[in-house]
């Protein structure tokens, strides 16, 4: 087979074809049907998870016998050797597993931590402790801190903060000492609500930070800087709320069109790559001539004045650094000139490409309508995945002081709760610290695993829709000779089109993207299973078939991409577009790398450029007009900088697929059409002008003309 069929037959079209045509069919349909079927089947499990689970389950907090703060009658089980009281007060030990109604803990909504792991017990409102009283209540707190909540010192519910914050009727009393004292007494300190969390205040650490430190006190006057920046920085954030969105939206985005016009002006976009290309291999080449002086000039002096300073094997792997760096100089300079063509057609592309963007504005906010979209799905699939979520069994669970391995639960995996307490409790000085989780049947992991699937294929299928849609409007830009014909128009008629002919072949490639990613979950399980085994061995094999499975992500993306402007451009079904721009792909290859090395350096420096302009922007316009009632202007420029970049990022993800399609439509251009048909421009007719049309047997040595 000859080297011209190995890569493909060129492009080829209707006679009267004049660009995305509207005389197109449906394609993929099966597809299609496939993932509004797993839609189906994916709102069928969430009833199913509404219909038996409790999302409160999940969001309130659990305390360490598995009831769930502020809530009353949620059914929990109780395991051999645990005790609970009844309404009536009647106090029942648990001889076997047992399902009993949870006490009514509806006042008592908040979790206080009785150990380091997390474990708590549901109180009325989280304690607030005045300062004389801090000193007095941590007193007596060993320097083993760290090591294990095993001490006590005051028994929960002391008057000091009442003793009506704890149910009495659920925990042992009087003394409160849950679980016999193993482990389970925290102090009562100062402490912040959280989500229904009670967590130490910054007083509370202070004292403890000071017991650390042997009893040298925290200088007040760092704390109280490091408080009141955090104040202030909030107090200047609502101050500036109306300037932080305005520039960090609004103008960050005419900031975008703004670089885009930028890269149109004669000479700029020239002197940015060329630029970079240059810095690359002065980065090299002075890495080379610092290694290689320093191990023949610099060390060799030191060894003369200080004998042995550096071995001779140090002194000859510096040498080797050297030349690696003036090698990898070369090999740059060398393929720079081989791509010099290339690159020239690279600028001519992303100048194009600016010139699209900028006639259809619009484009720039489409993705705001697939962020809508993600985030409907987003709102269903979570309330699906917390009611699938707490259909678990609360379960015993617990954690060895001194070994963390010694841990277990009850009939779940090769050592129970019974038999790791035993053997953590073989040592003396270790505690055993009780906590609960959920674990599932392999019913509720498998349907885990089905709402993980339909989390990945349809993020991918937003995506993928959206690729289509830009690669159609960029597509359609650049198949019109009058190019004043064109406008936001058209990006509606791209999304129109694309969603009603094309959906299949966005399900098709969003399909193949989710099914490697379930592959690497799936992976990255074993390899959690794998470590906790100690097997060295396995772990070493899931990592390269991790590696493995990122890379063939990664192409995939890359090829999805460009089937998808192939499937905009001429309306073709996913294979049929794929293989168009496999061998496209094969016959321009030098071509495709010099476009993505040129519009890489160009996204990155826009990317920098957005933030860098937005943010100058913003801090002269705030110092100007609000200074007065700032205490800086720092603050809110930081956090416009960051919505800056954020929105520069997805301004240059449209701005890299339209460069993708002008390049993808300047080659079926180039290969469909002869001298004035072509519909290029600009620099594009320049470069084929420069370096003409390639004869067939050119063809079979140069891929890339």
């Amino acid at each position: 087979m000859g080297d011209e069929e190995e890569k493909g037959e060129k492009m080829s079209a209707p006679a009267d074809f004049k660009g995305p045509a509207d005389n197109r069919g449906c394609t993929d349909i099966l597809c299609m049907l496939m993932i509004v079927g797993t839609w189906v089947a994916m709102t069928a499990l969430g009833g199913l998870a509404w219909a038996n689970g409790d999302y409160r389950v999940v969001l309130y907090p659990m305390d360490i016998n598995g009831n769930i703060c502020g809530i009353k009658g949620f059914e929990s089980t109780s395991y051999a050797g645990s005790s609970y009281t009844k309404e009536d007060g009647t106090v029942v030990t648990v001889g076997e597993p047992t399902t009993r109604p949870q006490p009514d803990l509806t006042d008592f909504a908040y979790l206080y931590p009785v150990n380091l792991f997390g474990s708590g017990i549901c109180v009325k409102s989280c304690p607030t402790v005045a300062d004389p009283f801090v000193d007095a209540l941590i007193q007596g707190i060993p320097t083993v801190f760290v090591g294990a909540a095993g001490y006590t010192v005051l028994p929960l519910g002391t008057a000091e903060w009442g003793e009506d914050q704890l149910p009495t009727d659920v925990y042992n009393k009087p003394e409160y000492k849950l679980n016999g004292g193993k482990g389970l007494d925290f102090p009562i300190v100062d402490t912040t609500e959280l989500m229904g969390r009670c967590y130490m205040s910054a007083k509370a650490q202070k004292k403890i930070l000071e017991m650390y430190n042997a009893g040298a006190a925290v200088p007040e006057d760092e704390k109280e800087e490091k408080e009141g920046t955090m104040t202030a920085f909030y107090a200047d954030m609502w101050t500036a709320k109306d300037w932080v969105l305005g520039f960090g939206f609004a103008v960050s985005i005419l900031v975008a069109f703004f670089y885009c016009y930028f890269l149109r002006i004669p000479g700029v976009l020239f002197v940015m790559v060329w630029g970079c290309i240059g810095a690359v291999f002065s980065m090299f080449a002075a890495m080379g001539a610092y290694c290689y002086n320093e191990a023949t000039v610099t060390w060799v002096a030191l060894n003369l004045e200080s004998a042995g300073a550096y071995s001779d094997s140090e002194i000859q792997t510096m040498k080797i650094m050297g030349f690696v760096g003036f090698g990898a100089a070369a090999i740059w300079f060398l393929l720079m000139c081989f791509l010099r063509s290339r690159i020239q057609l690279a600028l001519g592309v992303v100048k194009e490409a600016a010139k699209a963007v900028a006639a259809m504005p619009l484009i720039i906010f489409f993705p705001i309508i697939q962020c809508i979209g993600f985030i409907i799905f987003m709102i269903l699939w979570m309330y699906y995945a917390v009611h699938l979520a707490s259909m678990g069994d609360p379960t015993d669970c617990g954690y060895c002081s001194s070994n963390v391995a010694n841990s277990g639960c009850k009939d779940v995996g090769s050592i129970t709760t019974t038999t790791a307490e035993s053997l953590c409790l073989l040592t003396s000085g270790n505690l055993w610290i009780r906590y609960t989780a959920f674990t599932y049947d392999d019913n509720q992991t498998n349907a885990a695993w089905f709402l993980l699937f339909c989390y990945f294929w349809t993020s991918q299928f937003i995506i993928a829709l959206g690729q289509i849609v830009l690669a159609m409007a960029v597509a359609t830009w650049y198949f019109t000779k009058d190019k004043s014909t064109i406008g936001n128009g058209n990006v509606i008629k791209a999304i129109k089109m694309s969603a009603w002919y094309h959906c299949g072949t966005a399900a098709f490639g969003s399909l193949i993207i989710a099914i490697i990613k379930m592959i690497r979950a799936w992976i990255s399980y074993m390899q959690k299973q794998a470590k906790k085994s100690g097997s060295k061995a396995a772990q070493a094999v899931l990592c390269a078939i991790q590696c493995f499975m990122w890379c063939m992500e990664k192409c995939m993306k890359f090829l999805n991409k460009n089937a998808y402007i192939q499937t905009a451009i001429f309306g073709s079904n996913f294979c049929s577009s794929a293989k168009k721009a496999f061998f496209l792909i094969l016959r321009n290859i030098a071509r495709i790398g010099a476009v993505t090395l040129v519009s890489e350096f160009v996204i990155i420096i826009g990317k920098v450029f957005i933030m860098a302009m937005t943010g100058g922007l913003s801090y002269f316009a705030m110092n100007e007009n609000i200074g007065k009632e700032l205490s800086s202007p720092v603050g809110p420029t930081v956090f416009i900088m960051l919505l800056a970049y954020f929105v520069g990022s997805m301004f240059m993800n449209i701005f890299s697929m339209a460069i993708s399609t002008i390049l993808q439509c300047f080659v079926c251009d180039e290969e469909i059409f002869e001298g004035s048909e072509r519909f290029a421009e600009g620099d594009l007719v320049k470069f084929i002008a420069d370096n003409g049309k390639p004869a067939e047997d050119e063809k079979k040595t140069d891929n890339s003309l």
